[in-house]
């Protein structure tokens, strides 16, 4: 690796450009025609990095290929290219090894672009094929082959190719992070039968910090808390904290955290998550865990503490680097149990309309008997069931109608004259209502039907 800081002038910018021209022109001149190889020559796969065995080569049809940093003559102990303290308007120049472990000749596109961040278990993340970059991918060019280089590669051998980055006079102080890439199209029949071609990337991490005012600091948010009721009404729920670790400052940081989850009566757990991965500059990595063995039956919070560090092999700043955190709460409510309070408040309150229900009844079936019971006396004092008799009843008082003391016709009929048939026949006795009517005439009345005025105690008239 080589780091050239100048000024640019006219003149050298046009002295390079003519030798990246005439080594253009030289490359084309002498490289097969089957493929656009660069200047350097095509390696055996063998020639890996130093102290490394070569990697046996994939069954037939398969495609197989590394990516590693390299010297102009083959590849070096290094996993990363690594650039510290470069100055804006620098240039460096450095070189990459591509290698095709495959049986068969394959294809391959060589570029670089920006890292967009990276995940919980450390892995880089990169901008998409199709997607423009704007940090090192863009400042990245394969030396007479612009931003990206095609070439196939037979099987079992490797190529060696050199790139230079142009760091821009305005870049700003900080880590940019990018990777150098091999790709190969592999084609892919689907379930429909169609053939589509899947692009496969190999990646080597390119760290640069520019000099300038450096900044370290991590930061938590925002953190939130969720709960979990069992179906259990008595049993314990799960706490849910999600939250992110943000990079706020322009250096590469690591770091370890600490979740703390307090729940009701005194409930407290602490949770240690795992180290932190290398975080970029701006970017951010979320963490959900769950603490268990907590009743829903008040406030849960939960406190998120993470101590900044620098990453693995990292040579540390002369930068204070203080601990973050940050808290969460929500509140747990034992839906379980409430639900189990109404079901039996719900069947107390049923039990007990029916047992009023019952109770009523049974009293309206006693009054309805003693309803019964009462006319069926009624009836049985007044001589009949529907009240009416031809006798009087003797409880019933005497009524004092002027009508009642009107004397009744007599229903005696005179005697016959004795004839020659016989003597003659005694008369009839009147009806019994009759002869009460006649006992209830006043005193002084003379009863009608009788010839001399007269009337019979007995109602019978008789002869003179």
């Amino acid at each position: 690796m080589n780091v050239a800081c100048y000024r640019r002038s006219p003149i050298r910018s046009r002295v390079l450009a003519g030798s990246l021209l005439v080594g253009v022109i030289g490359v084309v001149a002498t490289a097969p025609a089957a493929a656009a190889l660069p200047s350097s020559p095509v390696a055996p796969v063998s020639a890996a990095r130093p102290g490394q065995p070569a990697l046996s080569g994939p069954a037939p049809g398969q495609v197989s290929w590394s990516v590693e940093p390299a010297g102009a003559t083959a590849p070096d102990s290094r996993t990363v290219y690594d650039y510290k303290n470069i100055v804006p308007g620098s240039t460096i120049f450095d070189h990459v090894a591509v290698f095709n472990r495959s049986l068969q000749a394959v294809a391959f596109s060589i570029y670089a672009t920006d890292a967009t961040g990276t995940t919980t278990t450390g892995a880089l993340t990169l901008l998409p094929a199709n997607a423009r970059p704007f940090g090192i991918g863009a400042w990245t060019r394969i030396a007479g082959h612009g931003g990206q280089l095609s070439v196939i590669i037979p099987g079992g051998k490797g190529v060696i190719e050199p790139f230079v980055i142009r760091v821009p006079r305005r870049a700003t102080p900080g880590d940019h992070v990018g990777g150098m890439i091999a790709a190969v199209g592999v084609p892919h029949r689907t379930t429909t039968g169609q053939m589509v071609t899947l692009y496969e990337r190999i990646a080597v991490p390119i760290e640069l910090r520019i000099t300038g005012k450096l900044v370290a600091g991590l930061t938590v948010r925002p953190v939130s808390v969720g709960f979990s009721t069992p179906f259990n009404p008595f049993g314990g729920g799960s706490a849910h904290v999600t939250y992110s670790v943000v990079n706020t400052g322009n250096v590469l940081l690591a770091g370890t955290q600490v979740v703390t989850v307090t729940g009701p009566f005194g409930a407290k757990s602490t949770i240690r998550m795992h180290a932190l991965p290398t975080i970029l500059p701006g970017d951010s990595v979320s963490y959900s865990v769950s603490s268990g063995g907590l009743y829903p039956a008040g406030s849960i919070s939960a406190h998120v503490t993470v101590t900044p560090a620098w990453p693995k092999d990292a040579t540390p700043l002369a930068v204070s680097l203080a601990s973050a955190s940050a808290s969460g709460s929500a509140f747990a409510v034992p839906w379980a149990l409430l639900v189990l309070l109404i079901l039996l408040a719900g069947a107390g309150y049923g039990w007990r309309r029916a047992s009023r229900g019952r109770r009523l009844a049974h009293q309206a079936e006693i009054a309805l008997a003693a309803e019964q019971a009462r006319k069926e006396t009624e009836r049985r004092l007044l001589g009949g069931s529907n009240g009416k008799s031809g006798h009087k009843s003797a409880f019933e008082p005497t009524k004092s109608d002027p009508s009642a003391a009107k004397p009744a016709a007599s229903t005696t009929k005179p005697a016959r004259p004795p004839g020659p048939a016989g003597p003659s026949k005694p008369a009839e006795p009147s009806k019994p209502a009759e002869t009460v009517a006649q006992s209830a005439t006043p005193a002084g009345t003379t009863p009608t039907g009788s010839p001399n005025g007269a009337g019979s105690a007995n109602g019978v008239s008789h002869p003179e």
